[in-house]
């Protein structure tokens, strides 16, 4: 069925702008990933800021990295949206978030090695292997009794008391967790905005 547009010919001309607007793929595309890119950033700063720590420990400020929080937010934005005429696309650049997001299981990268898990703030991201010059300082100790079967610690001596300084696992699992991103309907309304907005800047017609 043919459809044919008569009338105001400045109505035309913006029902062409239209179609020409939404057919440049790759255009909306980009301005949708500039436009959830921001929603996505707030996001990550909102949860960094919103984690308890420890009282003492210094917060970790890793949803922070995730946001790319030292950068401007222009580059910060731009350093997370791409897009083509396929589709618009976010990217977090930080390792780990991906299995927050899905949830998995971390192990260490040496065979048979462990995860050393800081229990002292004095410890909080450093590893075990920079915490003492001297590696004979440290020594595995062993859960007895009532403590869990297998598990094990990195400890030392301060003065005549035993410190307990690392929680050594074979590994550990993290269950998927959804609110590492914004729901789907703050995505959702921040792409139908930026299309909007791209589709006004291309209907000014003039008189």
């Amino acid at each position: 069925m043919k459809v044919e547009v008569t009338g105001d010919e400045k109505v035309k001309a913006m029902i062409q702008g239209i179609t020409d607007a939404v057919e440049d793929k790759a255009a909306v595309h980009a301005r949708i990933a500039k436009g959830v890119a921001p929603v996505v950033r707030n996001h990550l700063l909102d949860r960094n800021n919103s984690r308890p720590h420890k009282a003492g420990w210094k917060p970790s400020n890793y949803w922070g990295h995730a946001a790319e929080s030292k950068m401007t937010k222009e580059a910060a934005v731009a350093k997370m949206s791409s897009s083509d005429a396929s589709g618009a696309y976010i990217t977090v650049h930080h390792p780990g978030v991906g299995l927050h997001l899905r949830g998995g299981t971390v192990k260490s990268s040496r065979p048979g090695g462990k995860l050393a898990i800081p229990l002292r703030a004095q410890f909080a991201g450093v590893n075990p292997r920079e915490a003492w010059r001297d590696m004979k300082d440290p020594f595995i100790l062993s859960s007895k009794g009532r403590g869990p079967a297998g598990r094990a610690f990195l400890a030392d001596r301060e003065g005549g008391a035993l410190r307990l300084c690392y929680l050594l696992l074979s590994s550990v699992t993290l269950r998927p967790d959804p609110s590492v991103l914004p729901p789907e309907d703050r995505l959702s309304k921040a792409a139908r905005a930026a299309c909007a907005a791209y589709v006004r800047e291309k209907l000014v017609v003039s008189d």
